[in-house]
């Protein structure tokens, strides 16, 4: 009779790390971040940013959160960004209307957010030569407008999106065939913490690689272009709060499929 054969022992699972031990993994992404300040108190890590951070800053705190993504948000405090995971966080189920859209409009009537889009679509074009325009980087620029009107939305699903715009940027050419950098701009409330997942998912690829948000006076960032402000939103700020304005340079490359990190 031949001995049975030994099972392998199955590896352990390491234990889950603690809130707490998140906590201290994403405040030492922060770190690297020049003027921060994070605290962890029932159960929200919450970090201080400077007033203006680029996207790849953010995208460094963000990658650290993980599993907990859904659960992590941007904001402003006291005229500063604010990346805050709140461990508790229930998300709401929401609807994401235009995420497949990179071209949207051919198959169903028009609604005001797409005539709004496309408006400033159009402005853009009457005011560069036409064979300036990128006419890939301007679908792409549909796109992402067209999704952060309809999904972009606040932690507790509230309108996130105060005003928004397209403009070009015309830089010192290198040679003739150097277009104008297209620039799409976002102001937020200062009373909405947005999620960083949807943030970068309805910019998508195409317009999150080179970006950055601010609580200054941006009207020079992007060229002179100004983003009004609600009356309501302009009382926030009025007390203190600062809305949050988010430019991005959107890219001519073909549009990909979404990614949601």
């Amino acid at each position: 009779m031949t001995d049975p054969v030994t099972q392998p022992a199955r590896a352990e699972k390491p234990d889950k790390p603690s809130r707490q031990q998140l906590h201290d993994a994403i405040a030492k992404a922060a770190s690297k971040i020049s003027d921060v300040s994070s605290t962890f108190q029932n159960g929200v890590s919450l970090h201080k940013l400077p007033q203006s951070v680029s996207f790849t800053q953010l995208r460094a705190v963000f990658d650290v959160t993980k599993e907990n993504d859904a659960k992590t948000f941007v904001g402003t405090i006291q005229g500063r960004i604010v990346v805050s995971v709140n461990f508790n966080y229930e998300p709401y189920e929401t609807a994401e209307v235009g995420r497949k859209g990179g071209k949207v409009g051919k198959k169903r009537g028009r609604d005001a957010n797409e005539e709004a889009v496309q408006a400033a679509i159009d402005r853009v074009k009457r005011g560069v030569p036409h064979d300036d325009v990128d006419s890939t980087a301007l679908e792409n620029a549909r796109a992402a407008l067209y999704a952060i009107l309809t999904t972009l939305r606040g932690a507790r699903n509230e309108t996130a999106v105060e005003s928004w715009g397209l403009s070009y940027k015309k830089e010192e050419a290198v040679s003739k065939s150097q277009r104008p950098r297209l620039i799409l701009s976002v102001r937020l409330s200062p009373s909405v913490a947005v999620p960083v997942k949807q943030l970068f998912r309805v910019l998508g690829a195409n317009c999150r690689s080179d970006g950055m948000m601010t609580t200054q006076d941006a009207s020079g960032v992007s060229g002179g272009f100004n983003l009004p402000l609600s009356e309501q939103a302009t009382t926030a700020e009025a007390h203190g709060q600062k809305a949050l304005t988010v430019f991005a340079t959107v890219t001519g490359a073909a549009l990909g499929p979404a990614s949601t990190r």
